[in-house]
């Protein structure tokens, strides 16, 4: 059961959004369950790098509209994302688990990425460079929900996949850490600046969008890689 918060108005997101988009989409299943082959796996590593290579510039779009007070806190994440202080970026750390996968890293920036994806992922940064910032801080409450995902990725890892090394788990561990900040500085964000129905009303579209583009990325990954023969 997904934890709640102190805010009413972030649970009730939270539990739209469960509606929206369940937990248990079949290529999730499949892949939590060991059936996937490494092929596949490739494929969709390739196609989670072109959204994960797009959070960078997504966030540093939303940092240059946020309000004074609330860019302290968005600076904290975008560090990370984008790597400061001599770690990598989260990216960097992705390709990192596609080199255990076989992959190069010009495998992977390369390689092909399905329509769907690639018009969505587009769709989720133009809405953050040039519509309301709260769209794409909403966004990003889907990290309040990362932690408890990666658990279930690194069981999955250690049971049925045992050719991801350490060192290329360490994208899922670090964002096993990493989101559980960054949920809440989201909430903190959505706390603080959704004093009227119409602000809110921006959280909320942001946070579905993201929603929908994680269904579509899945749905187009399982088309691709599953069911298309």
């Amino acid at each position: 059961m997904q934890a709640e918060t102190e805010s009413d108005f972030v649970n009730q997101l939270l539990y739209e959004g469960r509606q929206r988009y369940p937990e248990d989409h079949l290529w999730t299943t499949i892949f939590l369950n060991g059936e996937l082959s490494k092929e596949q796996l490739q494929k969709w590593a390739i196609n989670r790098y072109y959204f994960h290579n797009s959070i960078p510039n997504k966030d540093a779009a939303v940092l240059s509209k946020l309000p004074k007070d609330a860019r302290t806190l968005w600076i904290e994440k975008l560090g990370e994302e984008a790597g400061d202080s001599g770690h990598p970026s989260h990216p960097d750390l992705w390709i990192r688990f596609c080199e255990d996968l076989g992959l190069s890293r010009n495998d992977v920036i390369d390689g092909e990425v399905y329509a769907p994806v690639k018009i969505t992922v587009d769709a989720y940064t133009y809405g953050a460079r040039n519509e309301d910032w709260r769209g794409g801080a909403g966004a990003s409450l889907t990290e309040f929900t990362v932690p408890a995902k990666m658990a279930k990725y690194i069981k999955a890892f250690n049971e049925h996949y045992s050719y991801i090394t350490e060192e290329g788990r360490f994208f899922f561990d670090e964002h096993a850490e990493a989101d559980e900040r960054h949920g809440k500085i989201i909430i903190d964000i959505l706390n603080n600046y959704s004093e009227n129905d119409v602000y809110k009303e921006e959280f909320r579209k942001g946070y579905f969008f993201k929603l929908d583009l994680h269904r579509v990325m899945l749905d187009s990954i399982h088309y691709e890689t599953v069911l298309k023969k």
